[in-house]
């Protein structure tokens, strides 16, 4: 409320109201399995921005808000939309009339502009001196051209007159010119600013500085049904105030409409009790001064009500017909108050309140009532429903309640060993909380059951498309059917894996591995050492992608570029179950250390390097590409595959960047090296020994000769 008058005072005449940014998803998403007692117990905050605009039905008429950012340079912004619909030549002479130092110099530069243009245009400029009287004739000059002489003007001139009406002192006619605006608008009236919305939020000012704070919140809030930021803006600080001023807020527990918006404050914002706010009806210097901690209108002032006060207030005045009672009992649970959530709760058949209610039923034990309530809950929360607190920035907090619910669901579904339905609740919350359906599917359920529960429901989504030039986010379902794909293959079912990865680049590189696997039983030593090392470096290259763990130790939802987080813990068998554990366990990679492929890779390479003779130069590439692998991994085993190769290997030229700088290995000359080094030695040997096979010759023909002589 306060800023937007500001923002209005900066706008020469013209409203343009509060946006923000499109809103974007965390950029991390979180876990609840990590505390899973808290996840249960806790209920989140609301979202003040989403309650404030569904304090009422949403409107079914065509009215829209229009609203710019706050961080808007709001003269250009005034001046791009005096532009609108304008020729260049009248773009021109406003601007001359803007720039004029004096009233007749503008009007002088307004010569030749329509009258509408021109009338409006000193309305303006006088408006912003503040010469209200001259601005309310030329506005009212305006408004009685003839409707087709005041297409672009007239209502602009309306909604001027208001505001000008306001600045002078005439509420009530200022009330009546924002509700002409209203009507001429659902007549029919082009409103490209929003003004008519805007309109609510200008009689809810005048409401509010005149100390009426029912009326006050009623337009606020018919403001904030249309979408307005501004609106919610100025229900945040109307909230705040009532909550430091205790007449006003008696007059807000007697307005319905009321009730509900403060039951969404203690619902969202219950940090913000006991604190000192400007009060309704205080002038603007004041209201500055008092929200900063200053001395005007101290005698206002009275004792800051707290959380627990306020429920005191609420229960002293009756609950039985409070208004938005399940987002009190949300705020009665979140400050511990359960008696009076569980009473609030049950007088409502909302999703929140069931939520309260499952809460509740936890915290005393009862597993089966809370079941039912949260069933209840999830039934109730609309699939789109997304809780943001936005007004300014481009990163505002967005939350899915279904999502957390259905997350909360699968931590209790493991509390009972249904580990399915765990992966069913999971997966539907995944897309807030991903790492625990990751965790389920990656490390509790089997391979088996893994493969049929997606097979049963994750059909493979549409690929994701860059979007204005932004890649987005995987959807779960890509993300589940890819992190199945990598179990298959760490498992060794290779064909089985390749329909699952759904991005067709990715699955080219996986079929490449398959097809590295061909020649792993071929007769020749070599050509089996060739498939070996051939996988090794797909693995070596692609293994995050292609085997790499979701959570720890690979950490592959971030493609492994931040170490990852402990698994949630499973010793409180009241939460775990009793099977989590030793399914965890049985579902460990091995080695289970990070960036695991990167040990398979080499520990590939060195059993190709094992089926090629030691001495040859096959061998030592290997094992130099072994050694590179592991460098700036694991320093003692590149030391260890090092070490091997100097006790087998032979001398290599290029040995001095042995593990930095290896060559391609010669598998045809690892071929042929063992005749070849036969050939070697019996060539040796024959030469340096050649008298004695001679001999043994002629031995042999003399013994012939010998018995063929004799009778």
């Amino acid at each position: 409320m306060y800023i937007r008058k500001a923002i209005l005072a900066l706008s020469l005449g013209l409203l343009l109201p509060v946006a923000t940014a499109p809103a974007c998803g965390p950029d991390f998403p979180q876990s609840l399995l990590a505390d899973r007692k808290s996840s249960l117990f806790d209920l989140p905050d609301g979202m003040f921005f989403f309650e404030a605009a569904r304090l009422l039905p949403a409107p079914h008429d065509t009215l829209r808000a229009v609203e710019g950012s706050v961080w808007d340079d709001h003269d250009e912004t005034r001046a791009a939309a005096e532009a609108m619909g304008l020729a260049a030549a009248e773009v021109a002479k406003v601007k001359a009339m803007r720039a004029a130092h004096d009233a007749d110099a503008a009007a002088a530069a307004g010569v030749g502009l329509s009258a509408e243009l021109r009338e409006y245009t000193l309305g303006a400029i006088a408006f912003r001196k503040g010469e209200q009287a001259t601005a309310q004739d030329h506005f009212r000059a305006v408004l009685a051209l003839p409707p087709p002489q005041r297409l672009r003007r007239g209502l602009w001139a309306q909604y001027m007159l208001g505001r000008s009406l306001v600045a002078s002192g005439d509420s009530s006619g200022a009330d009546a010119a924002f509700v002409d605006v209203r009507e001429r608008v659902l007549a029919g009236i082009p409103d490209p600013q929003g003004l008519a919305v805007a309109s609510f939020g200008e009689q809810g000012r005048i409401a509010w500085h005149h100390g009426a704070v029912a009326p006050a919140v009623r337009w606020y809030v018919q403001q904030a049904a249309h979408d307005s930021l501004s609106g919610a803006a100025s229900l945040l600080f109307v909230a705040r105030s009532l909550l430091a001023h205790r007449e006003q807020l008696d007059q807000a527990l007697a307005d319905p409409v009321a009730q509900r918006l403060l039951a969404a404050y203690l619902f969202t914002r219950s940090n913000e009790f006991e604190q000192v706010w400007p009060p309704a009806g205080s002038s603007p210097e004041a209201d500055n001064e008092e929200a900063s901690g200053g001395e005007a209108d101290a005698g206002k002032r009275i004792g800051l009500i707290g959380v627990t006060e306020f429920l005191q207030i609420v229960q002293a005045r009756g609950i039985a017909h409070f208004e938005g009672a399940d987002r009190l009992a949300a705020g009665a649970y979140r400050a511990g108050r359960y008696d009076l959530a569980g009473q609030l709760a049950a007088k409502s058949d909302t999703a929140l309140a069931a939520w309260v209610r499952g809460k509740l039923a936890l915290r005393a034990g009862d597993t089966a009532t809370a079941a039912r309530e949260y069933a209840l809950a999830a039934k109730g929360f609309p699939a789109n429903e997304a809780w943001s607190d936005a007004i300014e920035g481009d990163m505002p907090s967005v939350q899915s309640p279904l999502c957390r619910v259905e997350a909360e669901r699968g931590i209790l579904a493991l509390s009972r060993d249904d580990y399915l339905d765990a992966m069913a609740r999971l997966y539907a919350g995944a897309s807030e909380f991903w790492p625990d359906a990751a965790y389920v599917a990656e490390r509790v359920l089997t391979v088996d059951e893994l493969k049929a529960f997606v097979d049963k429901n994750v059909p493979a989504a549409a690929r994701t498309v860059p979007k204005d030039g932004v890649l987005q986010a995987d959807s779960p379902a890509t993300q589940l059917r890819r992190l199945l794909a990598r179990r298959l293959l760490r498992v060794g079912r290779l064909q089985q894996a390749l329909p699952y990865f759904d991005d067709p680049a990715l699955r080219k590189k996986a079929q490449v591995l398959v097809d590295a696997h061909r020649d792993d039983n071929a007769w020749l030593r070599s050509t089996r050492a060739a498939a070996l090392f051939a996988q090794a470096k797909i693995i070596r290259r692609d293994g995050m992608e292609l085997l790499g763990t979701e959570l720890e130790p690979d950490n592959a939802q971030y493609g492994g570029s931040y170490g990852a987080d402990d698994l949630p813990p499973t010793a409180d068998r009241h939460w775990s179950g009793g099977g989590e554990a030793a399914r965890v366990a049985a579902s460990a990679v091995k080695p289970d250390a990070r960036y695991h492929y990167r040990y398979l890779a080499a520990n590939l390479a060195e059993q190709a390097a094992s089926l090629v003779p030691a001495r040859s130069q096959a061998y030592a590439a290997m094992m130099c590409s072994a050694t590179g692998w592991m460098l700036d991994t694991d320093a003692a085993s590149a030391q260890r595959i090092y070490h091997r190769y100097l006790r087998n290997g032979a001398y290599v030229p290029w040995g001095a960047n042995f593990g930095q700088s290896c060559p391609v290995p010669d598998f045809h000359a690892a071929r042929w090296l063992p005749l070849r080094q036969a050939w070697w030695t019996t060539r040796h040997w024959t030469k340096r020994f050649w008298p004695v096979p001679l001999g043994g010759v002629l031995l042999v023909v003399g013994l012939v000769f010998w018995r063929r002589r004799r009778p």
